[in-house]
């Protein structure tokens, strides 16, 4: 049977070619890979296949801070997942992910993470789609704004980099779904700039936001000059916005739908509430093409994950996950969260758990699909203390 182990510092090198080889990367064009992968990934959280001395397949853990509903999370983040095509359908997949599993699980993160490369892998594995992203199209010139807007600044990269995690890290407790970042993470994972990123854009420009003298939120983008018929048709491609309020995230909409030569605004992974389909003079200017998964989540500890996060109601309910029961008790919006023999109200598979932890999705709709059954009361007690004013969203793709 081939040996699943952490990877020594010495094999950084074979984990990543395994990865070029499933993946299609040239890392030729990736210079600074293997010290991004030596400063973010811990060797004693890879969990490898080898054949003999040939890497063959690959996973390893992020340790993460997640924001949840009111509190914050650990998250084991499963990253750098592949595996050569001559050895798949050996169960090495399933092998690397229970070394995942139970190493979370020895750390004390109640909740595993994961971007999925594909649609079909992760739910068989308890994952369940727990953020989603919105694809969103701007057209110029539109407005979106209501009432006063704050002041907007351009930053340099040295600018940006001693003003951006500050700010974010104001965010990124507020919102469901967002990551804390390190230092690391800021340099490796936000500010590098290789060119294959660019894929013949701009690099990247910050605006911030202010007002009275303190920073409300940022954006960050690139540009692609284009011409059609003698006129400006170039492409401005936000890749993320940070608003501390409503009022700054509409400044950061209406500055960038008011750039000269640019009058195409994309932004690819949107949160699905975010404020500007509702800030335009016509709603049509603002197109969605398609709404994706973006984080998925497996639920590993029932009462640590649970209990983290804040409810919107209070109240009592009692559910079974994979056969084991469960009571739910929220007071003032804290909950606590036990086994119990009494009989359930609700019988959640354990991806539905993850897909209705952060508000994502009501559990009366996955009633629908079978994912969750039981009784109309339980679901609507459930509808009203798993919701949440903020939908949650994920800019990290790891």
């Amino acid at each position: 049977m081939l040996e699943i182990r952490p990877i020594t510092p010495d094999e950084v090198p074979k984990f990543r070619a395994c990865m070029a080889e499933t993946f299609g990367l040239d890392l030729d064009v990736d210079p600074s890979g293997e010290d991004r992968l030596r400063a973010l990934i811990d060797p004693a959280r890879t969990y490898c296949a080898f054949d003999g001395e040939l890497l063959v397949a690959s996973a390893a853990t992020y340790s993460f801070t997640l924001a949840v509903c009111g509190g914050t999370v650990r998250l084991a983040g499963l990253s750098g997942v592949s595996v050569r095509a001559p050895y798949r359908r050996r169960g090495l997949l399933r092998r690397m992910i229970s070394a995942h599993l139970a190493d979370g699980a020895a750390r004390g993160e109640p909740v595993a993470g994961l971007w999925a490369s594909e649609g079909s892998i992760y739910g068989r594995f308890g994952f369940g789609v727990a953020v989603e992203g919105d694809e969103l199209t701007l057209a110029p010139d539109d407005g979106l704004a209501r009432g006063e807007l704050d002041t907007v600044a351009q930053l340099d990269e040295a600018a940006a980099r001693a003003t951006l995690p500050a700010l974010y890290a104001r965010a990124q407790p507020t919102r469901p779904g967002m990551i804390a970042r390190t230092e690391a993470w800021w340099h490796f994972r936000r500010f590098e700039d290789r060119a294959d990123l660019r894929r013949g854009r701009s690099p990247r420009r910050t605006i911030v936001t202010r007002r009275g003298g303190e920073l409300t939120g940022y954006a960050v983008f690139r540009q692609h000059l284009a011409w059609d018929q003698g006129q400006a048709d170039g492409t401005l491609d936000l890749e993320e916005v940070v608003a501390l309020d409503p009022i700054a995230e509409a400044t950061l909409y209406h500055h960038v739908t008011h750039t000269d030569l640019f009058p195409k605004v994309t932004y690819w992974n949107a949160p699905v509430d975010a404020l500007a389909p509702w800030l335009a003079r016509d709603r049509r200017n603002v197109t969605r093409g398609r709404r994706c998964d973006t984080l998925w989540l497996r639920i590993c500890d029932v009462a640590a994950a649970l209990g983290a996060r804040r409810y919107s109601s209070d109240g009592a309910l009692r559910f079974a996950v994979e056969g084991v029961r469960w009571e739910l008790v929220v007071d003032g919006g804290v909950a606590r969260c036990a086994a119990t023999t009494a009989a359930p109200e609700l019988e959640l598979e354990l991806a539905a758990l993850a897909s209705i932890y952060l508000g994502q999705v009501a559990p009366s709709l996955l009633a629908r699909t079978g994912a969750i059954r039981g009784s109309l009361d339980g679901l609507t007690r459930a509808d009203r203390m798993f919701s949440w004013p903020i939908a949650p969203w994920c800019a990290e793709i790891f």
